[in-house]
C-alpha cells in the first residue's frame, strides 16, 4: 500500500464524523446567504450530502421560472459540504451545470452530492437537482480546493 493510501485509510479510519458535522452545521447555521436563500440540510454522510430549497416568489427568474443561479446555489452549497465531511474545508473551484427540465409543480428542489474524486488537495462531486417527485432537473459537478483541516 503507498504512503498516500496508507494516510488516506488511517485518517477516514480515525475521522470522528459526528464532531466534523457538529462543525460544518456550526458554521452554516448563521451563514447570511444560506439562510436568504433558504436552503435546508437534510442528511449528510461521508463524502455525502443532501439538501432542499423552498420555491417561492424571490428565487424566480424574469419568465416565472426558478433561477439557475439559485439551481447552482444550492449545488453548491450541499456540494461542498459534502466535500467537508472528509474533514477538510474547502472552497469552490469550478463548476458546470446541465439543466435538464425546468422544476415544475413542486415545492422543494432538491440536492443530493455524490462523491466522485476525494483527492490529497481537490475534490470532485457530482449534484444531481431533482423535483419532489425524483425527477432530475439538473447536473452540477464541481470541484473543490481542500483549505485545511476541520478541527
Amino acid at each position: 500500500m503507498s504512503y498516500e493510501k496508507k494516510v488516506k485509510k488511517d485518517f477516514e479510519e480515525n475521522i470522528n464524523l459526528e464532531e466534523i458535522m457538529r462543525k460544518i452545521k456550526e458554521l452554516r447555521k448563521d451563514n447570511g446567504f444560506i439562510k436568504y436563500m433558504g436552503i435546508e440540510y437534510l442528511e449528510c454522510g461521508p463524502g455525502t450530502a443532501k439538501g432542499r430549497l423552498r420555491l417561492d416568489e424571490n428565487i424566480k427568474n424574469p419568465f416565472g421560472g426558478v433561477h439557475g443561479g439559485c439551481i447552482f446555489s444550492l449545488a453548491d452549497t450541499i456540494g461542498g459540504t459534502a466535500a467537508m465531511t472528509r474533514g477538510n474545508y474547502v472552497t469552490t473551484l469550478s463548476g458546470s451545470v446541465e439543466y435538464l427540465r425546468p422544476p415544475k409543480d413542486t415545492e422543494f428542489i432538491y440536492a443530493e452530492a455524490e462523491e466522485i474524486k476525494n483527492g490529497r488537495t481537490i475534490s470532485v462531486y457530482d449534484v444531481y437537482i431533482t423535483n419532489d417527485d425524483g425527477k432530475k432537473l439538473a447536473k452540477v459537478t464541481l470541484s473543490f480546493f481542500k483549505l485545511g483541516t476541520i478541527q
